[in-house]
Formats: structure tokens, C-alpha cells, sequence
């Protein structure tokens, strides 16, 4: 081998463990740097998810009560329904009976 060949080996060698050497540090920090972000995120998101959670826990129980009362509402809505078919047919079979009068009255 030639001087020159080794001594340009060396030189590429020593080139890349410069380049080695000087980004070392640099992807360190840089990585420092994504870890310090990515820890900031997650508390963000830890601390969204908790107040979230808290949130659902304070509406769970009134969708229950709400759901409880639409409930007893139904069930009233439902017996109302009921009187007002009852009454319709009362106030039918009333006219009926007011319209049979009326005949009677006019064959008099």
C-alpha cells in the first residue's frame, strides 16, 4: 500500500469520527429536547383525561335522574293519552245521544 492511500484512509477515518463526534452531542439534545416535549404532552393529556373523567362523573348522575324523570313523564304523557281516547269516545257517545234527542225533539 501507498503512503498516500494510508494516509488518506486516516484522513477519511479521522473525518468521520469528527462527524461522529461533533453530531453526538447535537442528536443528544435533540432527543433531550423530544423527550422534554413528549413528556409536557402527556401531562397535558393525562390532565385533559382527568378533568374529562371528573366532567362524566358529574353529568352521569343527572342523565340518571333526567332519564328517571322522562321516565315518569312517559309513563304520564301515557295515562293522559289514555283519559283523552277515554274522553273522546265519551264525547261521541255523548253527541250520539244529543243528535238522538235532537230527532225526538223534532218529531214532537
Amino acid at each position: 500500500m501507498s503512503i498516500v492511500l494510508v494516509i488518506l484512509i486516516v484522513v477519511v477515518v479521522l473525518a468521520l469520527v469528527g462527524l461522529v463526534a461533533v453530531q453526538a452531542p447535537r442528536r443528544a439534545a435533540a432527543k433531550r429536547a423530544r423527550r422534554e416535549r413528549l413528556a409536557s404532552e402527556v401531562s397535558g393529556h393525562r390532565q385533559e383525561a382527568s378533568a374529562h373523567a371528573s366532567r362524566a362523573a358529574e353529568l352521569e348522575p343527572q342523565a340518571a335522574e333526567h332519564r328517571e324523570e322522562a321516565a315518569r313523564h312517559l309513563a304520564e304523557a301515557e295515562q293522559l293519552e289514555a283519559q283523552a281516547q277515554r274522553s273522546k269516545r265519551f264525547a261521541a257517545r255523548h253527541e250520539d245521544h244529543a243528535d238522538e234527542r235532537a230527532d225526538q225533539l223534532e218529531q214532537l
